[in-house]
């Protein structure tokens, strides 16, 4: 895998961008009545569904994201896949995103093979939080960075760009999620980039103090050649052992004919520390 140089601006771009925010993240922080110095943490999870919340991490707080899948596209083929990340809360509204295929394995026509997966790097920021007639509303930029190998089936070696439109609303019992992402993905030994939009809705509702029910409709449109069209849903449960840990599991299930067939998966989100406490007490 090759960055070229327009790939390398971007990604500098985008680290100079998050330095920046850093810095005055920290000097927020430093502020004696600043939110982002609480003890007490929670987990604000994005897992198991496609679609993300407006609402960010916990300011301060670090919180990591992982899941292990079995994916059977079709034809005879399975995938199994480790992936996950972290998230840091740099502001009370803005969050930074890291994640990555720690560990794929690929069994279809070609053989089996394992590798690593590409890494994506994310700002989300909500800015408008619900009230009682409107809803939350936040936007997420990520950045790939293509650290999978493409010659292996794991990646097309390429930089992509994805902004999503976040919308959240609970309504009685029940919290929905709704996004609309355009995708510019990068064509692998071509000039140009492909475009498609994603489109999910998720709920997810209470059934006891612990457990909770989740459910999502999600599709992305035409990509390319060899990423048509398709649509799935998916259904699962969550597990709030505390405020914050949750547990995650459910089966994906494909609607349309060239969407995977079914996916299995289980998962975890942790609230790790708060950063910005831990250093404050420190000085």
């Amino acid at each position: 895998m090759k960055l070229s140089t327009q790939h390398v601006r971007i990604l500098m771009s985008t680290l100079l961008s998050f330095s920046a925010v850093c810095i005055s993240a920290q000097q927020a922080a430093n502020q004696p009545d600043s939110p982002c110095l609480s003890t007490t943490i929670v987990s604000v999870p994005s897992r198991p569904t496609v679609s993300n919340g407006a609402d960010t991490t916990q300011c301060g707080v670090v919180e990591a994201e992982y899941g292990f899948e079995r994916q059977w596209p079709g034809g005879g083929s399975h995938r199994d896949d480790l992936s996950g990340g972290l998230r840091f809360g740099l502001t009370p509204q803005l969050d930074f995103h890291w994640s990555s295929g720690v560990f794929w394995n690929i069994v279809d026509e070609n053989g089996a093979r394992t590798g690593f997966g590409d890494t994506w790097l994310g700002l989300k920021y909500h800015f408008l939080t619900q009230t009682k007639h409107l809803p939350g509303l936040g936007i997420f930029y990520q950045a790939k960075v293509p650290s999978a190998d493409e010659t292996r089936g794991f990646g097309s070696g390429e930089v992509d760009h994805a902004i999503s439109f976040l919308v959240s609303k609970d309504i009685s019992r029940f919290h929905f999620d709704f996004n609309v992402t355009p995708l510019l993905a990068g064509r692998h030994g071509t000039p140009g980039i492909d475009h498609n939009t994603g489109l999910a809705l998720s709920f997810s509702v209470s059934l006891t103090h612990r457990l909770g029910l989740v459910a999502e409709g999600y599709g992305y449109t035409f990509l390319n050649d060899q990423t048509p069209a398709f649509a799935s849903t998916m259904a699962g449960f969550t597990y709030q052992v505390s405020p914050r840990l949750l547990l995650d599991t459910g089966l994906d299930v494909g609607v349309t004919s060239n969407a995977p067939r079914k996916r299995l998966y289980v998962g975890a989100t942790y609230a790790l520390a708060n950063l910005y406490s831990l250093i404050r007490s420190n000085k």
